[in-house]
Formats: structure tokens, C-alpha cells, sequence
């Protein structure tokens, strides 16, 4: 089996263990309560491994008094942030509505989602003027063998932690961990960037690294401003999908009694949403017959869309020859 089918093998094994000790067998890791335990136990696998990454660059770069190996060091401690902020964004959803909160803290990843991308965009930034300054002040960078190792070995560890968040980001429908999954890519390529510069000076081509860098920050201001848009757009509040609206719609009408359904609102807070909806049923009934149809018509709404759902229930005329005329 080659290496990269293998390491493939490994992590989609990794994914499916995380997700089966986090779900129980036959729930959906999507739901709020799974997919927070899944997200916070991705964000505290990132911290440990940046401690460990931070460690060994601290160290290493005191050994080899590597100026660019110690920053790098602490350039790991601000990736130590941006997964805490994960840890934030998935275990705040999972508290349960208050006073100040009635619908909940499904926001809060939304929030870590913007975080995430505004401290990707700054990076962008920075990326774009360091890049800049050395294509104009070309500066000398010291190749030692122990800088190179310590460089490949971030290199690896952090392509795994993208994979690794990227993965369970799909798995649980999770903006947050694609955009956590996106810092440790850049935070890679960025690594990568400095082997270049080593190839680069090993050949008499010193800028290789700022040219390179270039393309890496205008691709990372460019991702941030799709998460940042995508992000406020969910806190201002976006419209579902037809096909969502649809599915209730289909849902709600397996309800014996119910003849359509109308006016369907769909408010998102995070991954918990609230659902308020018209029902018609037919007229001649008795208040309570009309009540149990439509509490029939909100517990299957809420347990297979996993809801909050409200309906309002709409008295219609059938069989009645003058309506039949009019239509």
C-alpha cells in the first residue's frame, strides 16, 4: 500500500473512531449534543499537538540559537488560540437556553467561525507584508539540518490536523472545523514556504520564498473573506434551502387529517432551529381533535428534524358546493 493511501487509511480510521466514541450506534452526528463533544474533542487534539509542536520548537531553536525557529515557536502558541476558540464555539451550543438566551447558544460557533477567519485574514496580512519586505530587502536565512528536521516534522503534523479537521467538519456539517481545518493548512504551507527558501538559497535564489509567499497570503485574505461573509451572514440570518422547506412540508403532511401546509418559517441558531408553521385541517372538527393533529404534526417535525416547532392550525371548508363552483 503506498505511504499516502496508507496515512489516508489511517486518518479516515482516526475520523470513524472519534465520531463512534462521541455517537452512540444509530444517532445522528449532526445532532447538537454529539457534534459539541466531537468539535471539543477536535479542539483539545489540536492544542495538545501545538503544545508539543511549540515545545520542540522552543527548544531546538535555543539549541541552534535559530532566531526564525524561535518565532515560529511562538507563532504556535497563537494557533494554541485559535483552537481554544473551537473549544469555545462547540462548548457553548452545548448549554442549555437561559433567561438572556431563550433560543439557546447555537450562535457561539458561528462566533468561533468568525474568529477563526478573521484571525486567518490578519495572518493574510501580515503574510502579504512580510512577504513584500523580503522580495525588496532580500535577507540571509541560516540552514542547519536540526531547523530542517524541526520544519518537516510541523509540516506533517499540521497536514494531519487539517485532514483530521476537514474530515469531522464534514462528518457533523461544521463551518468551525473547516475553517480550523483551513488555519493548519495555511499554517502548512507556510512551513512548506521556508523549505522553498532553503532550496531557494541552496540555488542562489533567495526571493523564491517571498514570490511563493505572495500567492499563499492573497489565496489566505481571499478564504477569510468567504468565511467571514458566510459567518455573517448566519448571525444576521440567512433563508433555508427549498429543499428544507420541502422536506417539512412532507414531513407535516404524513399527519393523518392534515390537508396542506403554508407559511413556513425556519429560524437557524447555530444548529438548532425553531420552526413555525400553518396547517390546515378540515373544519367540523372539535378544538381538541384539531389540537392532537396538529401536537402530532410538531413531535414528528421535531424529532426527525431536530427542532424546536411550533404550528398554527387553520379551520378549512371541503365538500361544499358553492366553494366548488367559485374554484
Amino acid at each position: 500500500m503506498p505511504f499516502r493511501r496508507f496515512v489516508l487509511f489511517k486518518m479516515h480510521a482516526l475520523i470513524n473512531y472519534i465520531i463512534k466514541k462521541n455517537v452512540p450506534q444509530g444517532k445522528n452526528p449532526e445532532s447538537p449534543i454529539f457534534r459539541g463533544k466531537i468539535g471539543v474533542t477536535q479542539g483539545w487534539i489540536s492544542i495538545f499537538v501545538n503544545i508539543g509542536l511549540f515545545i520542540v520548537k522552543i527548544f531546538f531553536g535555543m539549541v541552534t540559537n535559530s532566531i526564525a525557529l524561535i518565532a515560529d515557536a511562538f507563532h504556535t502558541l497563537s494557533d494554541i488560540a485559535s483552537s481554544s476558540v473551537v473549544v469555545f464555539g462547540f462548548k457553548m451550543p452545548m448549554k442549555p437556553a437561559d433567561k438572556e438566551h431563550p433560543f439557546g447558544h447555537g450562535r457561539a460557533e458561528t462566533i468561533a467561525t468568525l474568529t477563526i477567519a478573521l484571525l486567518i485574514g490578519f495572518a493574510g496580512l501580515e503574510f502579504l507584508k512580510t512577504s513584500i519586505d523580503r522580495m525588496i530587502h532580500s535577507k540571509l536565512i541560516e540552514v542547519t539540518p536540526i531547523v530542517f528536521i524541526v520544519v518537516l516534522i510541523t509540516i506533517i503534523f499540521k497536514e494531519l490536523l487539517a485532514r483530521l479537521s476537514y474530515g469531522l467538519g464534514r462528518k457533523i456539517n461544521s463551518n468551525t472545523l473547516k475553517a480550523d481545518a483551513f488555519h493548519h493548512r495555511m499554517d502548512m504551507i507556510s512551513s512548506l514556504l521556508v523549505l522553498v527558501a532553503f532550496i531557494g538559497i541552496w540555488n542562489g535564489l533567495p526571493q523564491l520564498d517571498a514570490t511563493m509567499g505572495l500567492g499563499v497570503a492573497g489565496l489566505m485574505i481571499f478564504s477569510a473573506y468567504d468565511l467571514i461573509r458566510d459567518a455573517i451572514d448566519e448571525l444576521l440570518g440567512k433563508p433555508v434551502n427549498q429543499k428544507t422547506i420541502d422536506d417539512i412540508k412532507s414531513i407535516a403532511m404524513e399527519v393523518e387529517g392534515i390537508l396542506n401546509v403554508h407559511d413556513i418559517v425556519v429560524h437557524s441558531y447555530g444548529v438548532q432551529r425553531v420552526i413555525s408553521l400553518h396547517i390546515e385541517i378540515p373544519e367540523g372538527k372539535s378544538p381538541e381533535s384539531m389540537h392532537e393533529i396538529a401536537d402530532k404534526a410538531e413531535t414528528l417535525l421535531s424529532n426527525r428534524m431536530e427542532a424546536n416547532v411550533g404550528s398554527h392550525v387553520d379551520p378549512v371548508t371541503v365538500d361544499d358546493e358553492a366553494l366548488d363552483e367559485i374554484k
